[in-house]
């Protein structure tokens, strides 16, 4: 006797097909060994009543609040609780109700399918096909005052040939940043940050075939960039100071990251009542927002941003749960390499986290990241192998 650990339709349907199943069975089986928890905020009690009773007519649960029911009668958060098959009968006979309750059910199918898609993007002249592999984007901060690394690749000399070493050693995207956003540090105006990573962009968009990303939250500075030879614009503000149109002018995809706060300001007490339900909000307005002004949505990468403006429980929470941003549709960027959560477990300055940044990276891949922003381009490669091998059977 074992126990058997169900992660996906594909896997049931291996396992059912292991000890002989007849064919026609396995479509019936396959969808009631793997379950899902989806959390619907804010029901008016009818609701939330009339749903939990589907829900147990479809051989699942749903758990509400108390205060829902009468005599109190009060509005409610609720998790839906059942296997995929129970999902999509409870799906089916929502539809056949109200209105509202029929949106609900389209808004879970909506879900189910978010969950599983697989996008194609264009960078530059390379396509990227997520959920087949995990891509490497290398940094290269062309500051003085980075983190980690500021100061080594301030040189335009020595900025060139990391570019061409970190393409050799595996890197996917190579990530230029002219400004620090390390916690506490200080802003520096467009125009110093063109000095810093125009020429940088330029000459190695002409060296090496991987496409180059700018980092960079300023509009001037983003528009200077794709027309230097960026393809790829990674806004650590979310798009929230206009980067979203200069993306939409020049049909480029965007990263679009959370942060709470400014860097000068972001670790000074942050706090979440529920950090991933209140990044996911923040994603999917930023979201909207992009697709209205005209980014097409398979343009579209987000990040939930480890360490801009997070506590370490936060940070800790956000990569043991990454699954949950996977409804939104999108693929994920996470960028914890060296950052100072893995500091604060292992007790070592930033120079001594490397191992704490793979097993960051692995675990984060296991839980559905697709791209992995990192300083150390090989050992990152070397450890994203292993896991998207494990991870993504």
């Amino acid at each position: 006797m074992m126990l058997r650990y169900i992660r996906s339709k594909a896997e049931a349907e291996e396992e059912l097909k292991k000890i002989k199943v007849h064919k026609d069975a396995i479509n019936i089986l396959s969808p009631k060994m793997f379950y899902f928890n989806i959390k619907v905020n804010d029901l008016p009690p009818q609701d939330a009543i009339i749903m939990k009773q589907e829900m147990l007519c479809c051989g699942g649960d749903m758990a509400i609040a108390y205060n829902a029911l009468p005599p109190k009668g009060m509005k409610s958060d609720a998790i839906i609780m059942g296997n995929l098959r129970q999902i999509e009968w409870f799906i089916e006979r929502l539809k056949r109700q109200y209105k509202r309750l029929a949106k609900i059910g389209e808004n879970i199918e909506e879900l189910l399918y978010k969950i599983n898609r697989r996008m194609e993007m264009k960078i530059g002249n390379r396509k990227f096909i997520f959920g087949k592999r995990t891509y490497i984007m290398g940094v290269l901060n062309v500051t003085p005052d980075s983190f980690y690394d500021g100061g080594k690749y301030f040189d335009y000399e020595k900025a060139i040939e990391r570019a061409k070493e970190m393409e050799k050693e595996g890197a996917d995207i190579i990530d230029v940043g002219g400004e620090s956003s390390r916690p506490f540090s200080k802003r520096i105006d467009a125009k110093e940050e063109k000095k810093r990573v125009i020429p940088v962009i330029e000459a190695i968009a002409k060296e090496i075939k991987i496409p180059v990303s700018i980092d960079t939250y300023k509009p001037s500075v983003a528009k200077a960039a794709i027309e230097a030879g960026a393809s790829l614009i990674n806004d650590i503000t979310g798009l929230r100071k206009g980067v979203d149109r200069i993306a939409a002018e020049y049909d480029v995809p965007v990263v679009i990251m959370h942060m709470k706060g400014r860097p000068e300001t972001m670790q000074i007490n942050p706090s979440y009542e529920d950090v991933n339900a209140e990044i996911l909000e923040f994603l999917q307005r930023r979201v909207d927002k992009a697709i209205k002004v005209g980014i097409e949505e398979n343009k579209i990468i987000i990040d939930p941003g480890i360490g801009f403006g997070k506590r370490q429980k936060d940070n800790i929470r956000i990569l043991s749960h990454l699954i949950e941003f996977k409804s939104l549709g999108y693929p994920i960027l996470i960028g914890a390499s060296r950052k100072s959560f893995i500091g604060n477990i292992l007790g070592l300055p930033p120079e001594e986290r490397l191992e704490g940044s793979l097993a960051a990276a692995a675990l984060a891949i296991a839980n559905g990241a697709d791209i992995i922003r990192c300083h150390d381009v090989m050992a990152t490669k070397r450890a994203a192998m292993v896991a998207d091998e494990i991870a993504r059977v």
